[in-house]
This record gives structure tokens, C-alpha cells and sequence, in this order.
């Protein structure tokens, strides 16, 4: 992961939207996806941010988005299913989740959105 940069006002990051709602099936009409953002402030620890988010259909302002680097979580070492993690298995009891950008959170602009 690349080392975390502070953001400054005016500077132009990604927010990840939440999508809609899943439905029962697990399907969504919009999944989450990644909009253009510009930082309107910045809490001491530089973690969370206000921000204005340009959608396609307008823009909002939202005070208090988190960071979030878009890593998964490893789980449990000793997980009996490992070798099946990413074979869109997704999540496991044991803990471990795929990379992705958490919906409703904000990140510095790269190659993987």
C-alpha cells in the first residue's frame, strides 16, 4: 500500500457511493463505484473529511467521510478454506474479506478505481 498522503482542501480524492440497495436475490440495480470528490475539510488526524461529490446526476456535500485504503481483512491463518478466498468466494467464517473500497468512503485517486 502506498504511504497515506494528507489530504488539504481543494485537493480531489474518490468517494466510494453505497449503491443501492441489495436486493434478495443479492443483486443491486447500482453497485457502489467510485465519484469524483473534492475536500471541503479535514479533521486533525487527516482521516476523516468533509466533502463535495460530484455525481452524474448532481452533487452533494457530506461532512465526516472516513478513509478507507480499500484492503481486505486477512482472517484466521489457520483457515481450513483459504486456498478458496478470491475464487469469488468473497467472505469466510474465518474472518477474511476481499480487497475493495468499503462504500461511503473516501480514497486518493489510483489505478484500482
Amino acid at each position: 500500500m502506498p504511504e497515506f498522503t494528507r489530504p488539504r482542501v481543494g485537493d480531489v480524492v474518490h468517494y466510494v457511493s453505497h449503491g443501492t440497495p441489495v436486493r434478495p436475490d443479492g443483486s443491486q440495480a447500482y453497485k457502489p463505484a467510485c465519484r469524483a470528490a473534492m475536500v471541503t475539510e479535514v479533521s486533525g488526524d487527516a482521516l476523516v473529511a468533509g466533502l463535495m461529490v460530484a455525481n452524474p446526476t448532481g452533487q452533494f456535500f457530506n461532512q465526516g467521510v472516513e478513509f478507507h485504503d480499500g484492503a481486505g481483512e486477512p482472517g484466521n491463518p489457520e483457515c481450513l478454506s483459504r486456498a478458496g478466498h478470491g475464487n469469488p468466494f468473497r467472505y469466510c467464517a474465518c474472518g477474511w474479506t476481499e480487497a475493495s473500497f468499503k462504500g461511503g468512503t473516501w480514497h486518493h485517486p489510483g489505478p484500482s478505481c
